[in-house]
């Protein structure tokens, strides 16, 4: 009598990982890969093809985009995120968003196997290491969603977090320095963020952000470096 083995998915972008996980996952009796990819919009639909478990080697970056990432991945299979888990990766982010485990990416190949089947039964499965750091998280206040930034202050910040002076950004958005200046002030005061590092991490949370270019930029201005 036949066992029906689960069908998983591997998303990551570097080859080499890649090709590494779909090696350690095929060992498995009870596994069967079924899709690679470099980038989540390359999987098949969830209409095209059943997945069990889908394998997401997150990038060291995250913010609003990882939160959405993994609650796409969600609609096609259960999730498992392997990620280094720094202090822009929460283990509860990850969760809320619907993941069904959390390894880190330092995690052995018998503690990935488990994490994969595990999750492949519709368990949840959060790697020893991180247990500590779950629970620390839980302990943590719930924080009080900052007030929206209407579309001018947006622009604003995304502006400076590239770089340019009030100057810059007044001639940018057709505005005077004052207005500029009174527009970071608000920025400020709503976002609760005193220097030009904070309003840069502020900037990339919002997804202000996602072109390299003004990443880059952003980086060199504020001495902030998102991988850090």
């Amino acid at each position: 009598m036949s066992t029906q083995t689960s069908r998983i998915a591997v998303v990551e972008q570097h080859s080499l990982v890649r090709l590494g996980l779909e090696t350690l996952l095929s060992g498995s009796t009870l596994l069967t890969v079924v899709a690679l990819a470099a980038d989540p919009s390359e999987l098949p639909s969830p209409a095209a093809q059943r997945l069990d478990v889908i394998v997401y080697g997150a990038p060291p970056v995250t913010g609003p985009s990882f939160a959405k990432t993994v609650d796409a991945l969600a609609l096609s299979g259960r999730v498992l995120v392997v990620a280094d888990f720094a202090g822009w990766q929460p283990v509860t982010e990850a969760l809320r968003a619907g993941a069904f485990g959390c390894v880190s990416k330092q995690a052995d190949e018998e503690e990935l196997l488990r994490a994969v089947e595990t999750v492949a039964l519709g368990g949840l499965h959060i790697a020893p290491g991180l247990a500590t750091r779950l629970h620390s998280e839980l302990r943590q206040p719930a924080s009080t969603p900052a007030p929206a930034l209407a579309h001018r202050e947006r622009e604003a910040l995304r502006l400076l977090a590239t770089g340019l002076t009030h100057g810059q950004i007044a001639r940018r958005m057709g505005l005077t320095e004052a207005t500029v200046s009174t527009y970071v002030k608000r920025i400020r005061n709503k976002l609760n963020v005193r220097n030009k590092a904070d309003l840069t991490r502020k900037a990339i949370e919002l997804g202000l952000l996602q072109d390299e270019e003004f990443r880059g930029n952003a980086a060199l201005a504020s001495g902030y470096s998102p991988a850090a």
